[in-house]
């Protein structure tokens, strides 16, 4: 039996409903953001990735690094080859990413290489108080869909997956490279010192001891 056109009616406003405000230019549904976190506790750095270039094109047309006459009458941008570099030169772009990638009480300085899909883009933190574990959030894109999520890495293992309502996640980083390099500096100093306080100590001795020698020549 043929359904009525009520019916169909009927299934095409759910259908409208369902699908409203869900931007069509959106590619939340594709491969995963995904993002690297490495560094150490004073320096954390977050290397992120996009999932597909034409999110490239989507974002550089929302930050205006490219035109808006790159959309499309159905709202659908596509990647071009040179959205990459338009988007890695845009002073906007590393805004949005300071605004999208954070760690409180810390400073970030973003490097954007114009391959964006094989180097993503790095965000190095610069922490004044330093701590083991560190809080750091991830919302790339989010604000343009809700559905879009990275998935994260970090040293020994680590996982997480930025999704939906998780937005932060702590990450457990070692002890601050500056520390162990001064330590070892330390220790470096130390023991030529102590190679110089010998090497004085041998010195006096043998002249001492050549001048009592000499003594006991002329007395005899």
């Amino acid at each position: 039996m043929r359904p009525s056109p009520r019916a169909l009616a009927v299934v095409a406003s759910f259908v409208l409903a369902a699908t409203a405000g869900v931007p069509a230019y959106a590619h939340p549904f594709g491969p995963p953001q995904t993002a690297t976190i490495s560094g150490d506790a004073r320096t954390p750095q977050v290397t992120w990735h996009f999932g597909a270039t034409d999110d490239i094109a989507y974002l550089a047309v929302h930050v205006g690094a490219l035109e808006q006459d790159r959309m499309t009458l159905d709202g659908a941008v596509f990647y071009e080859s040179g959205d990459e570099a338009a988007l890695a030169t845009s002073e906007a772009y590393a805004d949005y990413v300071l605004d999208h990638i954070r760690l409180e009480g810390c400073d970030g300085s973003v490097e954007a290489g114009q391959d964006l899909i094989g180097d993503g883009t790095t965000v190095i933190f610069d922490c004044p108080s330093p701590a083991s574990a560190t809080k750091i959030e991830i919302d790339m894109m989010t604000d343009l869909h809700p559905a879009y999520q990275t998935l994260a890495s970090g040293p020994n293992g680590q996982k997480a997956a930025y999704a939906g309502t998780t937005r932060s996640h702590t990450w457990s980083l070692g002890e601050a490279r500056a520390s162990a390099t001064g330590l070892s500096a330390l220790l470096q100093i130390g023991g030529t010192l102590g190679t110089i306080v010998l090497v004085g100590a041998g010195g006096w001795w043998f002249v001492q001891r050549r001048r009592r020698a000499e003594a006991s020549a002329s007395a005899s």
